[in-house]
């Protein structure tokens, strides 16, 4: 058994090292297959020496693009930020289409499913480092419209808190980015318009003038006395993420507003082309903003001003 495993090792070593060191065409059949048998020795290695020979050779391959996470949570406007990123001819986001992560399905927006990361991350012989490796090989591989771009991104897919990861697992994420020089946008959106949002469950940006309409007339019960919780916890994760990025890998964060951002377009995505070494580009966007403003939209304001007076989220309802 041990001579058997051994033998796949070695081979999964080799199709590696002859793919990624240009010996065989990295856009062919046998590359999905390639990365699917290293994905699977490395899960089921129990061998310390083996997952380590497994988990440096991986790690130490340079990958083919530059690479960039964009770091936000739900109803931030991150989809809008993709399609502005996404008009510049030297940037694909999201690139690669959808696949199995270890058996979980993948956004085809994130590198690694926050649902798999979660999952895998609880296993003490998770390789972190590896792992996105594996699926950033993968994607960039199969991905053919995005040839000419010289950089790659994804939502990041990991949600930087003590409850999704160990601490173990979160300093090797960290090692991964320095070693890969992977940077990281993250998008801040810890407003009550992001909490109205996500109650009428809705797009923060449109596509279509009827998608716009609707949610220009939408109205929304808010739990006051949640809502100022759901502030309070989203405040905290955003104010954790970006001190530990920027205490990690500073000069790999570039931290931006959605407000700033949706207030100041054409400037900070200047300041976004620039952190990720691209030329200027117009920042346009098929999307528009949708919904009305917060005190046409909240049904019960008087409650929910009542629940937020002394706050900071206060004057977004004045």
């Amino acid at each position: 058994m041990r001579s058997m495993r051994a033998t796949a090792c070695l081979v999964a070593l080799v199709s590696w090292r002859t793919v990624l060191a240009g010996h065989k065409d990295p856009a062919s059949a046998d590359v999905a297959q390639d990365l699917a048998e290293a994905a699977a020795l490395l899960a089921n290695a129990s061998r310390p020496r083996v997952r380590a020979a497994l988990t440096t050779f991986i790690d130490a391959e340079p990958l083919p693009k530059r690479l960039f996470l964009v770091y936000q949570i739900a109803r931030s406007g991150s989809d809008w930020l993709l399609s502005l990123l996404n008009n510049h001819t030297d940037i694909c986001i999201p690139c690669g289409p959808n696949f199995k992560d270890f058996g979980l399905k993948t956004d085809m927006h994130t590198l690694v499913g926050g649902n798999a990361f979660e999952f895998r991350a609880r296993d003490p012989k998770y390789d972190v480092g590896a792992h996105f490796s594996l699926n950033a090989h993968k994607r960039l591989a199969e991905y053919k419209p995005g040839e000419g771009a010289s950089v790659a991104g994804w939502k990041s897919g990991l949600f930087l808190k003590p409850s999704h990861a160990k601490a173990a697992h979160m300093n090797a994420f960290m090692r991964w980015i320095r070693a890969h020089q992977v940077k990281i946008i993250v998008l801040r959106r810890d407003t009550l318009g992001r909490v109205v949002s996500g109650a009428y469950n809705n797009t923060v940006h449109c596509k279509t003038d009827a998608c716009v309409k609707a949610n220009n007339h939408r109205t929304v019960h808010l739990n006051p006395s949640n809502t100022l919780a759901k502030l309070k916890t989203s405040e905290k994760m955003y104010d954790t993420v970006e001190a530990w990025c920027q205490s990690e890998v500073p000069k790999l964060t570039h931290l931006v507003s959605y407000d700033d951002l949706s207030a100041n377009t054409q400037d900070r995505m200047d300041e976004i082309f620039k952190f990720l070494g691209v030329k200027k580009h117009v920042a346009v966007s098929a999307m528009r903003k949708a919904g009305g403003a917060l005190k046409d939209t909240i049904s019960n304001l008087d409650a929910v001003r009542a629940a937020l007076k002394g706050t900071r989220w206060f004057k977004e309802i004045e």
